[in-house]
């Protein structure tokens, strides 16, 4: 029976019983009458009782995972009172609800002096911090006479375990960066003469030098290892730029698209510097934020950064390129992660291509909202000579590019 209907039939019966009584004075009908008043009194003070003194624990554990593990929540909910708790309806977040704005829903019945517990297991598939756990109750007596609601939310002591799911590391096997040749030249040249002509200075040697910088001629004059410190102009700086403007496709494939492009950053990122090559991440949110590496112990840095970075910059990837533009080095190279390729950024790459700057785009592409123009570009990048990669939200970037290359 729907509880609206229980509470009309409820209500009857006490009108009933109280105008029975009223009309002819017999005590069976006030009797029947204040045992149902008795009755919605103590459903609603019961009820009441349990909202001002709910008891709960919630716990997420682990408290930090990366993409593709598992967690898992757990609810506790303390009945501390004599009487029984008929039906408790729990509201909670996991981190899917969190993204769709809805609520998973539990229901507990709990003995007097007992707890009742919810657990909830799931695949963290998508970066972000996520609070978790209770976010509403409704409370109802054992008649199913009453409800009633409580927005834990807007309660001052009530605080959410917060989970953070960290981006994939994917290990690329190989990116064809324009740095890899220009080194490579580099090393012959180096490897073919100890002339001080090529270096700034000399030192002495420290653990972790490569051999190939040692100086044999002055080493062997002064009986120890002494290697060459050479210019710093020796390897370009990669730039990497991320853009980070909110996506306005709906619902859950907004998040997967900044979960992609996150993922494509991170793996580039660890790419180059587990080459030890000197790499600058470039983001525009309100103001610009760069953080420089040049070997792998600098990629915590960049993890933790990319991790928690938001998408809300003003800037598309075409003013960043119009912003930035004046401080890129002949045979230097810039590494963009876009969501969209406009004609503007078109030109602007093609021009830098031009003028000795070597660029290469990741296009980041959610498939049921691609068009044919994006496509079209990415084709048109590589007939001239400009790397170019289209990654679906629903590919690893490892098997993107081996498809490819």
């Amino acid at each position: 029976m729907k509880d609206w209907l229980k509470r009309i039939v409820f209500g009857a019966a006490a009108l009933i019983t109280l105008f029975a009584g009223l009309y002819t004075g017999e005590y069976i009908y006030y009797i029947c009458f204040g045992v149902l008043l008795a009755i919605a009194l103590y459903a609603i003070v019961t009820n009441i009782w349990v909202l001002l003194d709910f008891n709960y624990l919630q716990t997420v554990t682990p408290g930090s995972v990366q993409k593709g593990e598992k967690a898992e929540l757990k609810l506790q909910i303390h009945n501390d009172k004599p009487f029984i708790y008929p039906l408790i309806k729990v509201y909670y977040r996991t981190p899917m609800s969190c993204l769709t704005g809805d609520a998973e829903v539990g229901y507990l019945s709990i003995l007097p002096f007992r707890h009742g517990e919810i657990s909830s297991s799931f695949m963290c598939s998508l970066r972000g911090t996520y609070p978790l756990g209770i976010v509403r109750i409704e409370v109802s007596d054992m008649f199913g006479l009453f409800r009633f609601h409580m927005d834990l939310t807007k309660k001052a002591y009530h605080k959410l375990p917060v989970l953070t799911v960290y981006p994939r590391i994917i290990r690329l096997t190989n990116l064809p960066l324009p740095q890899i040749p220009l080194e490579g030249m580099q090393n012959t040249r180096l490897s073919k003469t100890d002339e001080l002509s090529t270096v700034s200075d000399i030192r002495q040697y420290q653990y972790s030098d490569p051999m190939k910088k040692i100086h044999w001629k002055i080493s062997s004059k002064l009986q120890e290892l002494y290697v060459m410190n050479y210019e710093m102009t020796v390897q370009p700086h990669t730039f990497l730029f991320v853009e980070t403007t909110p996506n306005t496709i709906p619902g859950i494939a907004k998040y997967q698209m900044e979960d992609q492009i996150v993922e494509t950053a991170t793996a580039l990122i660890h790419y180059i510097l587990s080459r030890w090559l000197p790499l600058k991440l470039v983001v525009y949110s309100n103001e610009r934020h760069d953080i420089p590496g040049k070997d792998p112990k600098d990629f915590q840095a960049f993890y933790e950064y990319l991790s928690g970075m938001a998408f809300d910059s003003p800037f598309a990837m075409a003013d960043i390129m119009k912003i930035e533009s004046p401080s890129f080095h002949r045979q230097g190279s810039i590494i963009l992660v876009v969501k969209k390729l406009e004609f503007v950024l078109f030109n602007s790459l093609c021009i830098l291509k031009q003028t000795g700057v070597y660029p290469m785009v990741f296009l980041v592409q959610h498939r049921e909202y691609c068009d044919d123009d994006q496509l079209n570009m990415v084709e048109e990048l590589r007939m001239k000579d400009i790397p170019a990669f289209l990654i679906y939200t629903d590919q690893r970037v490892d098997e993107a590019l081996e498809a490819i290359l």
